[in-house]
């Protein structure tokens, strides 16, 4: 098989149901999603050293639909992940896109739990500072940086809340959106992915000597001592955030004119949400 650069991707929004999406994709037979889901190819820290034979390794089929699941591809404030539409119109301009969205508040509650869990305290510190976990639920600013390469026909946009109540009817909207057959089989997609965020070990216990140290003698007892730790000592880390009436509305506030210009720009009317 010929690798090749990919003609779909998952731009996003992180925390909206990006990792469920790409596995149901993957189950069409004319859809190949790559392993692992998130290939950063464009970020600043992978552009320029890893090569383009590299990133075409990971899309090794001859399936219509090649694609991949960068996530934070619409972070455009970040600084990990500048000028991306720009690269990626440069090697592929006709690529699809897809962006799914969702409660725009909710989305910022479950992305400061993860970033908690997975991301270093420098980077914490940083997501706090820069608005990082603010701007990310920003769709209509992350949408017009890709406005300025791409036609908005390229795009697929679609919100969590719709693919939950109805996963066939919208996965298919999609198929046709891709040029592949429909499917009938409900069935298939009765699953969700990277759902157990409260479950994660928060990076900062995971770095620590001992918990390091014990898990290359026994990665059970690492385990063990690494949950031992984040239910004493990081318990406050292994629960989804609750704003206050007055935190809430004062994310609302900062987020109502970017979502009302995102709704504007898309055409669709999000009822579900809270703004």
């Amino acid at each position: 098989m010929k690798e090749r650069m990919p003609n779909l991707l998952i731009v996003g929004a992180m925390k909206a149901g990006t990792s469920s999406l790409h596995d149901y994709l993957n189950l069409h037979p004319d859809v190949y999603m790559s392993e692992p889901k998130e290939i950063h190819y464009y970020a600043d820290g992978v552009y320029g050293v890893k090569s383009k034979e590299w990133y075409t390794s990971f899309f090794k089929s001859d399936k219509k639909i090649v694609g991949t699941t960068p996530q934070s591809y619409t972070k455009c404030h970040n600084k990990y992940y500048q000028n991306i539409p720009e690269r990626i119109f440069k090697d592929t301009p006709n690529v699809k896109l897809i962006y799914i969205v969702r409660d725009p508040i909710k989305r910022y509650e479950s992305h400061v739990l993860e970033s908690y869990h997975c991301d270093t305290p420098e980077d914490v510190e940083y997501s706090k500072s820069s608005g990082n976990y603010i701007k990310t639920s920003m769709y209509g600013m992350q949408l017009k940086e890709y406005l300025k390469y791409f036609d908005l026909k390229q795009f697929y946009i679609l919100s969590l809340e719709d693919l939950h109540a109805n996963r066939l009817k919208e996965l298919n909207k999609i198929f046709k959106f891709l040029g592949v057959s429909q499917l009938d089989d409900e069935k298939l997609f009765d699953f969700e992915a990277n759902v157990a965020e409260s479950k994660e070990i928060p990076t900062e216990v995971k770095q620590k000597w001992i918990v390091r140290l014990t898990t290359k003698l026994s990665p059970y007892l690492g385990r063990r001592l690494a949950n031992y730790l984040s239910a004493k000592f990081y318990a406050f880390q292994l629960k989804k955030p609750v704003l206050t009436k007055e935190e809430k509305e004062s994310l609302e506030l900062l987020l109502r004119d970017d979502i009302i210009e995102f709704k504007k720009i898309t055409g669709k009317s999000f009822d579900q949400w809270s703004i």
